[in-house]
């Protein structure tokens, strides 16, 4: 994944375009000279906040005490 800057007024002018990119590039968008917000894929949002949840946690402490791998589909399960 890319890694890119841009000004409010170019992402205001293009942001279709950024959009569009989101999931191969991560943007960030400067205001007054100063990095502000960033664009990017929502996937990669919803992996980082999985990967804060305690119970997510505790099953893959879990899943390695036991020395048994577990599916991505039981790591997220209620």
């Amino acid at each position: 994944m890319t890694y890119t800057t841009t000004t409010m007024s170019e992402a205001r002018a293009n942001f279709a375009e950024l959009l569009d990119n989101a999931a191969e590039q991560i943007t960030v968008i400067k205001r007054r000279g100063k990095k502000d917000v960033a664009i990017f894929d929502i996937d990669l949002i919803e992996d980082y906040l999985a990967s804060q949840n305690p119970r997510i946690i505790q099953k893959i402490a879990d899943s390695r005490k036991s020395n048994k791998l577990i599916e991505l589909d039981d790591l997220f399960k209620d």
